[in-house]
């Protein structure tokens, strides 16, 4: 078929060059890795930069000022890659519970999303890694008309039918690997079969057919998404020519990729410098910007007045949301200078008196260190618990700002903080300092924060309600 010709000349090329020297195959599949990551998770509007999903990867490094669930996306999609490679070494069936299986190494844990009812009107769902979705996940097109993906009961059948489908095509070819990888891709998305996360999945089961097929990881650009979407629109209108050929483009790029790589030749692509290069300009600008907002005292002006008053008014609406589920709700602080070796100034009450407390130390032109609240909520009403310990620490360095959080049962004396403790937490913001903080970035913090504390409210009812087996 004419369609395949470029493609099956390289295919016998790259066979005739392997196998590949050890050092020269972890090169080339490192940077595919990195590709895929990137691409996939910006694909669904992942913040990360190419520059940054690689600090993370190689260096565990997290971006100042991204989401966290960003950062988890990219980790998650990383486990699912390495997970799929074992898969493909491993020569296992492809099964409805590997995909699903999957589907969780790729989310992780479960979390809250936002979303619409039947009306219209803005509500949040839960993501269960792992489950078939419980609801329809039809989407609204540019045009305002409705597509629709396979319902939530029609699901089950539709992923059994498709494994089978690609189970009786690897027992009896009928169709070349990489039309057989494209069309299970399509057949895939027109399912939709979970509650997020499709579009990575596609690419990912794709990837595993290809694999399995002695390709290598073929990886569909983010730049390119305008045309991915437009292929896939065209194969819902009954044109599948374009998607193949579009899939077939990105496929021979990566033969070529790994032909260059097997010759020991550069596997950099043309506007890998740019690229490089472009990271490069970033970074020292921030640098610079940083080495101008050290933390001092006038910084710490600026900091309060832009970040710190708006964040203590954020926070103050969003766990005051939480008080009915219990009896009462007192607020600590304990603020550290760069003078104190232990925390000092214990304040009980409202976080305005702790806005309060704050202006005072900066009027004295005291340089903190760090600072520590506490919302505890005590006596849930109606389980038999003590109550909820929420703790947010700010640690102020000389070039930059971290925010943690950890959420906990009370116990003992809630109002010793030895009883709070920080050893399990999670990272809520990390930053540099700057002139002009975004205001939207700190309500996207507490948000998290709230949503947190949601989580372990319901799972703490949840607990009650189910008896003991």
């Amino acid at each position: 078929m004419p369609l395949f010709t470029e493609i099956n000349r390289l295919k016998a090329d790259l066979d005739a060059l392997r196998p590949l020297a050890p050092e020269q195959e972890q090169r080339v599949l490192q940077k595919f890795r990195l590709e895929w990551n990137y691409n996939s998770n910006a694909i669904e509007g992942n913040s990360l930069t190419l520059g940054e999903t690689r600090s993370l990867l190689l260096h565990g490094l997290t971006a100042a000022g991204k989401p966290m669930r960003d950062h988890l996306d990219i980790k998650g999609h990383n486990e699912a890659v390495l997970w799929l490679e074992d898969f493909v070494r491993d020569e296992r069936p492809l099964t409805e519970q590997f995909i699903r299986g999957m589907h969780e190494v790729l989310l992780g844990e479960a979390y809250y999303t936002p979303a619409q009812t039947a009306t219209g009107q803005p509500t949040r769902k839960m993501i269960v890694p792992g489950q078939y979705k419980q609801q329809p996940n039809n989407v609204l097109t540019a045009t305002g008309e409705m597509f629709y993906f396979a319902s939530p009961e029609d699901t089950p059948a539709q992923m059994r039918d498709l494994v089978d489908w690609y189970r009786q095509q690897e027992a009896a070819p009928t169709m070349h690997p990489v039309a057989l990888a494209a069309e299970f891709h399509y057949r895939f998305v027109r399912i939709h079969p979970f509650d997020d996360g499709n579009g990575r999945m596609s690419r990912l089961l794709m990837n595993l057919i290809l694999l399995r097929h002695g390709y290598p990881m073929t990886v569909i650009k983010a730049a390119d998404r305008n045309r991915y979407l437009a292929a896939l629109s065209a194969a819902d209108a009954g044109d599948p020519e374009p998607f193949l050929r579009f899939i077939i483009e990105n496929v021979e790029d990566g033969l070529r990729l790994m032909i260059r790589a097997a010759k020991g030749e550069s596997i950099e692509e043309p506007n890998d410098l740019d690229k490089k290069l472009a990271l490069l300009k970033v970074h020292l600008l921030n640098s610079n910007k940083t080495a101008a907002n050290a933390w001092d005292l006038t910084e710490q002006h600026l900091f309060y007045g832009q970040f710190l008053s708006s964040w203590i008014e954020d926070f103050l609406n969003q766990t005051t949301r939480f008080d009915f589920a219990f009896f009462g709700k007192t607020f600590y602080a304990n603020v550290i200078t760069l003078d104190d070796d232990e925390p000092a100034n214990s304040n009980s009450g409202s976080l305005l008196s702790l806005a309060s407390h704050l202006e005072e130390k900066l009027k004295a032109n005291t340089l903190l260190k760090g600072l520590t609240i506490y919302s505890l909520w005590t006596g849930f009403k109606g389980l038999d618990q003590p109550g909820l310990a929420l703790g947010v620490r700010f640690a102020f360095s000389s070039r930059d700002f971290e925010i943690i959080y950890t959420i906990s049962d009370l116990h003992g004396d809630y109002r010793s903080f030895k009883s709070i403790s920080f050893k399990k937490h999670e990272t809520l913001l990390i930053s540099d300092y700057k002139s002009d903080y975004d205001i939207a970035q700190i309500s996207q913090a507490n948000y998290q924060l709230a949503n947190k504390v949601y989580d372990f409210i319901a799972a703490k009812v949840a607990e009650a309600d189910t008896p003991p087996a």
